[in-house]
Parts: C-alpha cells; sequence; structure tokens
C-alpha cells in the first residue's frame, strides 16, 4: 500500500484533470498511479502537469537527452517505479534498452556519443556532487547545448529528481490504479505486470 492514497480517477469531475489522467492512461512518463496521489491537490496536479509538458515532453532540448537524464536519476536514487517506465517519443527518437542497462556506466560506455554523456554528467553533478561542474564540463556543455537548451535541461533534471525521491518515499507502485494500461512501462515491467495480472486473476 501506498503511504498517500490513490483518488478514484472515476470520482474527477474537472475536465483538466480528466484530460491529465486520460493522457496518463494512454501515454505513460507519468504513468496513472501517480498522478493519482496528485489528484489530492488539483492545483499542484496541474502545476507539475504544466512543469513536465514545458520541461520534457515539449521544449528545446532532444527529448531524447531528457529521457536518458530522467534515466540516469532514476537508477541512481533506485526508484523501480520511475525506472520501469520509458517514453514513447525518446525510443522514436533512438533511446535504447541497451542504453538504460548501461546508464550508471555512461563515462566509459560506448553505447552513448560525448552529447549525450555530457548531459548524463550534468544529471550526475546535479544530483548527486555540484562540485563536478567544474570548468571542462561547462565547456562541454557550452559546445552542445545553448543556453536555453541548458535553461530547460537543468530545471527538467532538478524536477525528475525531486519527484522520483517523493515517489519513492510513497511507495508507488506500477498496476495499482488503472491497471488494464501498461502504457510507457519497460517491456520487462509490462511484462511482469501481466503476469501479476494474471496470476491475479486465476488465483
Amino acid at each position: 500500500m501506498t503511504h498517500i492514497s490513490y483518488v478514484d480517477p472515476a470520482a474527477v469531475a474537472d475536465p483538466e484533470l480528466v484530460a491529465i489522467m486520460e493522457r496518463a492512461r494512454l501515454y505513460g512518463t507519468p504513468r496513472p498511479e501517480s498522478q493519482a496521489i496528485r489528484l489530492h491537490n488539483p492545483p499542484v496536479m496541474k502545476a507539475f502537469n504544466n512543469a513536465w509538458e514545458a520541461f520534457f515532453r515539449q521544449g528545446v532540448t532532444d527529448h531524447a537527452i531528457k529521457e536518458l537524464c530522467r534515466l540516469y536519476i532514476a537508477k541512481s536514487v533506485d526508484c523501480q517505479y520511475c525506472g520501469g517506465q520509458r517514453s514513447v517519443l525518446a525510443t522514436q527518437q533512438g533511446a535504447t534498452e541497451s542504453q538504460v542497462d548501461d546508464i550508471l556506466n555512461f563515462e566509459t560506455s560506448q553505447r552513448f556519443d560525448d552529447r549525450e554523456r555530457t548531459a548524463l554528467a550534468w544529471a550526475m553533478a546535479i544530483a548527486w556532487d555540484p562540485g563536478l561542474a567544474d570548468d571542462d564540463l561547462w565547456d562541454r556543455l557550452h559546445e552542445h547545448f545553448t543556453e536555453p537548451q541548458l535553461i530547460e535541461l537543468g530545471h527538467f533534471i532538478a524536477l525528475t529528481l525531486g519527484q522520483q525521491r517523493f515517489l519513492k518515499t510513497v511507495g508507488v507502485r506500477h498496476g495499482e490504479i488503472l491497471a488494464d494500461t501498461d502504457a510507457g512501462l519497460a517491456p520487462a515491467e509490462a511484462a511482469r505486470l501481466r503476469a501479476s495480472q494474471q496470476t491475479a486473476t486465476t488465483a
């Protein structure tokens, strides 16, 4: 059980909140479970959704780069809920499961190019040690990204770091709300969810 209850989406009347939940059901990232917790405070949910859309799904920085940073945060803080999600758009732009498997070794892995490594190095600095953002890293960041892109990328890394740590403390799990959808799940997590649902049905 989560430490904060889920709001039943069927009880929601606000069209804007209904649309947010429907988007979570159809596409994931964010998934319905985390959004159903935010439904307890509609202004917070709307503000989060607006920021998420601006920082992550839209904007001026490559979506696949932002997805890699999100997954680096998920893996490094061991948030299994967030780490079990994938952006369909990022996959379409070339993000791969092999990159996810190697993401904590991004500095030496051949699965990342220098632009991706630079973004991930900044994510590591923001999450774990701002001192890692030395002159060399800033030179690389300015080589690969414009300043508007850096503003967007840095704010997104900060947003996803905070919300992932929040969700980990709450204890959110996939399939606990709108369990008919596996949209936005990693292949292994989608298979696990389907298997657990089938087991529950036949028990």
